[in-house]
């Protein structure tokens, strides 16, 4: 029993859990949370994914032929996995040598290097104008990286991630890193600490001692600080004193000075001739260079462009729809949605909406293409008894064998005016199977008329959505099947009123017979909708050009 005592004694000392600054990290992980989950990583979140799209889409434009080059090389996954993670160490290892070496940013810095004792909540100890700088170059860096792996090999498979992170970080914090925010010393020896940083490394970081002093900036590989002159590797067991020295900490011994006290640091030490100074100066090059382009591309993400109603049959004269034809604009697309339930957080017309649209900007981008109205009576399961989505209030369905003679009628009608090729485009999985089946007879029946019909799966079933998101950082279950992720990002993209943001929840461990949503919807985001619904169009556009030829 003592050795138990004794053994609980050591991992949670009363002199450190209980130390005012440990106190202090705990109402700094509190505040800090709320700060950046309503500014910070709603600012910056979405960069790394925007700049991987942008990233990913200009190499494609600018050297198609090795688009996918090398998709299904035996072990590129795995690499790219690693390349990955070595670039995203690289991005935290050059930011933290920014944060130590330009004195405005250290002057916000030192509120992470002033805990006097340290525990795992420690590595929360960061001031906002901190983690905006690292939100920003994490997101530029990574999502470059990102952008180029998704290139070479296909948006499938690009690397591994366990719950959304990298596997190689993983397995690296299993192995016990996350003590390197504690009172617990480990060395991994001499060999082993040149290349990666062990916990009794970055414990010397912290240190007061100015032997120790801008040493160990990596987070997970060592020969970052090798190159750069900064690598520390202990012999044996140091005795460490944290912090910044007493006087300097005596400055951030309150919850509020460690908020104030970089501010109040830097207007008291300021002088005009500073501006001068290229190593004073440098801080705001490094901000302008790094945090605006990442603000613009995050600002990027949240607009988008309607189609332009000269596309909508609906909103044209019947005079319109004549001179369009003569001009050559021979190519329909029928959109299909549905009127189906989407959990408490999204509209019932949902697919309605997301395919007016995007039916639409397929349109544009194809030309001389004409959109019919959106088929929202589609089948949704039994009636009576009831069955799949019709349990819920609202839900509006028909059988197979109707929705089959509309899609038949709206074509007769197309084909009647002079339409050549007629296309099927549905948002939801149940319209599929009908949409084939009716383009597959009645492109047979009029195959001598010149009059193809298509069925455009690869707008819903092979959009790589879901591969793209994983190798965003969120795992299966996060994104779900119905109204997670996916469903609402595209949803606040092209009608975000029809989002019940109080109820975007997280409904993984929910029960689906009772919300009717799973996933995890309060990822969702307008900037992840932009790029989600981009991926249906790019899809769908090039299966009918490649169908047409």
């Amino acid at each position: 029993m003592r050795s138990g005592v004794n053994l609980l004694a050591y991992v949670f000392p009363k002199r450190i859990i209980l130390h005012r600054s440990a106190i202090n990290d705990y109402l700094f992980f509190y505040t800090v949370t709320l700060f950046q989950g309503t500014f910070i990583v709603t600012l910056f979140s979405s960069v790394s994914l925007m700049m991987s799209y942008y990233i990913e889409t200009s190499l494609n434009g600018w050297q198609p032929f090795f688009k996918g080059y090398l998709q299904g090389v035996y072990g590129m996954s795995l690499l790219s996995t690693l390349f990955l993670a070595v670039v995203a160490d690289f991005t935290l290892f050059i930011c933290h040598f920014l944060q130590h070496k330009i004195p405005l940013l250290w002057e916000f810095h030192k509120v992470h290097h002033s805990a006097e004792v340290m525990t795992p909540i420690t590595v929360f100890r960061m001031h906002p104008v901190d983690n905006i700088l690292a939100f920003s170059m994490g997101g530029l860096l990574t999502g470059s990286a990102l952008g180029c792996a998704t290139f070479l090999l296909g948006r499938n498979g690009v690397s591994y991630n366990a719950a959304g992170l990298n596997v190689f970080m993983v397995v690296f914090y299993l192995a016990g890193y996350n003590l390197r925010h504690s009172h617990v010393w480990w060395s991994w020896g001499a060999f082993v600490s040149r290349v990666l940083i062990s916990p009794a490394q970055h414990q010397i970081h912290h240190s007061a001692a100015p032997e120790h002093f801008d040493k160990n900036l990596g987070f997970t590989f060592a020969f970052w600080d090798g190159l750069f002159g900064t690598l520390y590797v202990p012999k044996e067991k140091e005795t460490i004193v944290f912090g910044l020295g007493n006087q300097e900490n005596e400055k951030f011994s309150t919850f509020w000075s460690l908020y104030l006290m970089p501010f109040i640091n830097v207007f008291a030490n300021f002088r005009l001739k500073m501006l001068l100074e290229p190593k004073r100066y440098a801080s705001l090059l490094v901000f302008l260079l790094v945090v605006l382009p990442a603000i613009y591309l995050s600002n990027k993400g949240s607009t988008y462009e309607q189609p332009s109603h000269n596309v909508y049959l609906e909103d044209m004269t019947w005079q319109d729809v004549r001179y369009a034809l003569d001009a050559g604009s021979t190519t329909a697309l029928i959109p299909t949605g549905g009127t189906e339930q989407n959990g408490p957080h999204v509209v019932l017309g949902k697919h309605n909406y997301i395919v007016k649209y995007t039916a639409g900007k397929i349109a544009e981008t194809l030309g001389k293409t004409l959109v019919a109205p959106v088929i929202s009576y589609v089948p949704e399961g039994s009636i009576t008894p009831v069955e799949g989505h019709m349990r819920f209030a609202g839900t509006l369905s028909i059988t197979d064998t109707e929705f089959e003679g509309v899609l038949e009628s709206a074509a007769r009608s197309l084909k009647q005016h002079g339409f050549k090729v007629i296309a099927f485009i549905g948002d939801s999985g149940g319209n599929q199977a009908a949409q084939k089946r009716v383009a597959d007879r009645l492109s047979k029946l009029w195959q001598e008329e010149g009059v193809r019909v298509l069925h455009v799966n690869d707008y819903y079933e092979n959009n790589a959505q879901s591969a793209y998101l994983q190798n965003n950082g969120y795992s299966a279950l996060e994104i779900g099947g119905h109204a997670g992720i996916r469903d609402t990002s595209e949803l606040m993209a092209v009608f975000p009123s029809g989002i019940r943001t109080e109820f975007m929840v997280n409904h993984i461990d929910s029960d689906f017979v009772m919300t009717g949503a799973d996933g995890d919807a309060s990822k969702a985001s307008l900037f992840i909708g932009n790029i989600l619904l981009d991926l249906k169009i790019k899809a769908a556009v090039k299966q009918i050009k490649d169908v047409l030829g």
